[in-house]
């Protein structure tokens, strides 16, 4: 029982967690090239924390160094070592899977305006080509095509972030919501498992929660002002004499 469990690994896959797996199958892994050294990571009994899998002793290959031509200095053992920027981080993990920030801002905030401009202007075209009973089956689908879009790249997003696809369902929770959509919407690839933003995350960062804050005082003043009106006698008679009028009109039409 105490070799089974030490033998038994956990790695990760496009954020998703997946094992327990033996050395052999993790090793027999990394020969089909489903193992990436730098992006994936493994955890088994023993270990503080996961690791990427390239640090685990004797899953992969070393790789064999030409000897060096001249000796290097030695190095000052009361020196720090230099820490690593973040745009220096940026570059070094540039290959992560799914969408990236900058796909994930036009298909979600450019695309939609750009969608819901065109298909207007079109719609006459469309309608002399096709006919009207047919533009009236294409009208129907048109409307779904930016929430599709929307719902692909989200899912991507999160893989680039590192998170599982399964995150997605936050964006139906109150205030989960706003998280996600931050993480979404500023922070670079991979922030999953470095925490870091580069330069325009930091940017993107408070332009997206300028706008949450203007949101929730808009929603404030409107509650407010919805509150105000419905304990004031003088306007509700105001609005009664309109919504009275409003009927009257419709009528003689």
């Amino acid at each position: 029982m105490q070799e089974a469990l030490q033998d038994a690994w956990f790695y990760t896959r496009d954020g998703a967690q997946i094992g327990p797996v033996t050395l052999a199958e993790l090793r027999g892994k990394v020969e089909e090239g489903a193992l990436n050294p730098r992006l994936d990571l493994v955890w088994t009994q023993g270990q503080a924390d996961w690791k990427p899998a390239g640090e685990i002793e004797g899953l992969f290959a070393k790789r064999t160094l030409p000897p060096p031509t001249a000796l290097a200095p030695p190095s000052d053992p009361y020196l720090a070592p230099k820490l690593e920027s973040v745009e220096e981080t940026m570059r070094r993990i540039d290959d992560w899977p799914g969408a990236r920030r900058r796909s994930f801002l036009l298909a979600t905030v450019v695309f939609p305006m750009v969608w819901q401009l065109a298909v207007p202007m079109s719609v006459v075209f469309l309608t002399q080509q096709l006919g009207p009973q047919i533009m009236a089956v294409v009208a129907a689908g048109v409307i779904f095509v930016p929430l599709l879009v929307m719902i692909y790249y989200g899912l991507a997003r999160l893989v680039n972030l590192g998170m599982s696809r399964w995150w997605y369902l936050a964006n139906f929770v109150p205030g989960f919501n706003l998280w996600l959509g931050y993480r979404c919407f500023a922070c670079p690839a991979g922030y999953a498992y470095h925490k870091k933003l580069d330069g325009a995350g930091v940017f993107l960062a408070i332009v997206y929660w300028m706008l949450v804050a203007l949101g929730v005082l808009l929603l404030v003043a409107m509650v407010t002002l919805f509150v105000g009106m419905w304990s004031n006698p003088e306007l509700l008679a105001q609005l009664r004499e309109a919504l009275r009028k409003a009927v009257e009109l419709s009528s003689k039409r």
